[in-house]
């Protein structure tokens, strides 16, 4: 068998972009091979199909976000969720802004590609096990379900109201409301530090 000529990391890298900008059926095969340079017949000996090719990618996503979530954790868990918020909020009128390729997926796919919403989903529920773990040591097991619920619907709506809401002000109040529980007026200087862990 002929070893690979390219780094499987950088195709993931590429096509995780291509597919969460453009969604998995507005994404062609001659679009991966023009992004990634690789021909047809390499990417599918490498991962199979497109289908694979797209759960690799939003396996890529989530391993991202999932360390991204985790380092922001380690500033302080209160800190860090509202850092997570505020930066998330602070980028959604960016002129390049793709909103959650997670989110996006299930939007997308729930109706017509169940199993690929359906690996979306198990990342996004993973996520919310991290944010429950951190939120039970800081504010006890009892309420750490329901506040790690709360922070997931918070992000969904900065996610999706974020394409229609132009007052990042108006949103950044509604979460204070929302997430009164939160230190909101300790954590805005953990910002520019979240922007550098990835």
């Amino acid at each position: 068998m002929a070893l690979r000529q390219f780094n499987e990391d950088n195709v993931l890298n590429k096509t995780m972009q291509l597919f969460w900008r453009q969604g998995y059926y507005g994404t062609s095969m001659h679009d991966i091979t023009q992004s990634t340079g690789l021909k047809p017949g390499s990417v599918y000996h490498a991962f199979g199909n497109k289908e694979a090719l797209y759960i690799a990618s939003l396996d890529k996503y989530a391993a991202l976000s999932q360390q991204k979530l985790t380092n922001a954790m380690e500033m302080g868990v209160g800190e860090g969720i509202v850092a997570l918020l505020t930066n998330m909020v602070t980028h959604i009128h960016d002129k390049q802004y793709v909103s959650c390729f997670l989110v996006k997926t299930q939007l997308e796919l729930s109706a017509t590609a169940p199993n690929l919403a359906q690996c979306a989903s198990a990342h996004l529920e993973e996520s919310k096990k991290i944010y429950q773990r951190f939120i039970a040591q800081a504010y006890g097991e009892v309420n750490s379900e329901s506040y790690a619920t709360a922070v997931m619907m918070a992000i969904f709506g900065i996610r999706v109201y974020g394409y229609l809401c132009q007052d990042n002000r108006q949103i950044q109040e509604s979460l204070k409301m929302m997430l009164s529980w939160l230190p909101w007026d300790s954590g805005s200087p953990k910002v520019a530090r979240l922007n550098s862990v990835n």
